[in-house]
């Protein structure tokens, strides 16, 4: 349940034109009497109400820059460096940057050697001109092996370097001594663009937890949020004493890889972070399966449109599935899609899958098998 406060709108002077000409015309007829002793209407086509309608309209746009000026001093109103300004407030929460893509690098040498091979830190490698990738840490390949294992990151920050499958990045660019070949053994996650102005003001509203080591659940999300952008949404429950279990999801829906996992865990086990008394665990969220299979019907007031709206029913229904998996504790919600496909402009729908599921908070929803969107065809009002 949402138990945030709902804070009222506000505005720090009026913007309605109509109020602002009524002021005017008013203030025209006292002052007009006020100087001449004699009274003066003001009507519609009169060049004072002319001159007045064109005043107004200016000093509308003035006041509306004003409001606007004004409300970014309030943080659920700042945008951009506006917002980054206001961080002095929040304990000095800098917006989080850009960051890159991992994925773990197996490397291979052509034959086993007596002595150890070290493949050094900064080797990169490319999926193409653009995406590039390096080692994080020197490997050392022991006598004996023929291959050894080293983490890797992308060269450019954000998420250009998301979503390539294990084996695609394999071209080298510094080659090592022995060399043979080189791949990623796990699929390229955790690139994130820069911090988004509604996720920055979330966490600068979590960091008052973080006053104390993160003993408090809010205390520990905005430490977990503090690793990258990329991490989306976060759960922490204690489900015995002195036991606090730690559940991340990434952005899209992602889930965490075991490299991702170990920045979070490395950054809550500091002494600055977790309490003494604390065992941490970090882990991917539970995955709780849903199908879709579902039939609309389009009116046949909008049959011309056909083609327009069946497009619109099935980007829909792809909003819904990113909507689904996006928050981990998220019950599968079929009035939902209902709700999504509606709003397309289809006349009705008919939903086999997925049926109504409540979702445990550490575990999300994940599509499960081919997604089912058929066009039922015309039907009349």
């Amino acid at each position: 349940m949402d138990t945030k406060i709902q804070y009222p709108e506000i505005e720090f002077v009026e913007t309605d034109v109509e109020t602002i000409e009524n002021s005017m015309i008013a203030l025209f007829e006292l002052m007009y009497e006020q100087e001449t002793g004699k009274k003066k209407k003001v009507y519609p086509a009169s060049p004072e109400r002319l001159f007045i309608s064109w005043a107004a309209a200016v000093i509308v746009q003035q006041r509306i820059l004003i409001n606007e000026t004004a409300k970014k001093n309030v943080p659920r109103y700042a945008e951009g460096k506006y917002l980054d300004s206001l961080a002095e407030l929040f304990k000095d929460t800098p917006r989080l940057p850009a960051s890159p893509a991992i994925a773990v690098f197996r490397c291979y040498i052509s034959e086993a050697q007596p002595q150890s091979v070290i493949v050094k830190a900064g080797t990169r490698i490319s999926f193409d001109s653009n995406i590039i990738f390096a080692t994080v840490e020197d490997l050392e390949i022991k006598a004996g092996e023929t291959y050894g294992d080293v983490n890797g990151q992308c060269l450019t920050p954000g998420k250009a370097g998301n979503d390539l499958a294990i084996g695609q990045v394999k071209e080298i660019m510094d080659t090592y001594d022995y060399f043979f070949k080189i791949e990623n053994i796990t699929r390229t996650v955790g690139g994130a663009d820069e911090e988004t102005d509604a996720s920055y003001y979330e966490r600068l509203r979590e960091s008052m937890e973080s006053f104390s080591t993160a003993g408090p659940i809010g205390g520990y999300i905005y430490h977990v949020k503090k690793v990258s952008p990329a991490i989306a949404d976060v759960t922490a429950t204690s489900p015995e004493a002195g036991v606090v279990d730690i559940r991340i999801l990434l952005q899209d829906g992602k889930l965490p890889t075991d490299a991702v996992i170990s920045q979070v865990e490395e950054a809550l086990n500091t002494s600055e972070v977790r309490p003494l008394t604390d065992k941490v665990t970090v882990s991917k969220p539970i995955e709780s399966p849903f199908e879709v299979d579902v039939t609309y019907y389009i009116p046949r007031y909008s049959q011309a449109s056909s083609k327009i709206i069946e497009g619109a029913a099935k980007e829909a229904v792809k909003n819904y599935i990113t909507w689904q998996t996006a928050k981990m504790g998220r019950d599968i919600n079929p009035s939902q899609l209902n709700s999504m496909l509606m709003a397309a402009g289809v006349k009705r729908v008919e939903i086999r899958k997925p049926a109504f599921a409540v979702v445990p908070e550490t575990y999300v929803a994940r599509l499960e098998g081919k997604q089912v969107v058929m066009n039922g065809g015309i039907e009349d009002e």
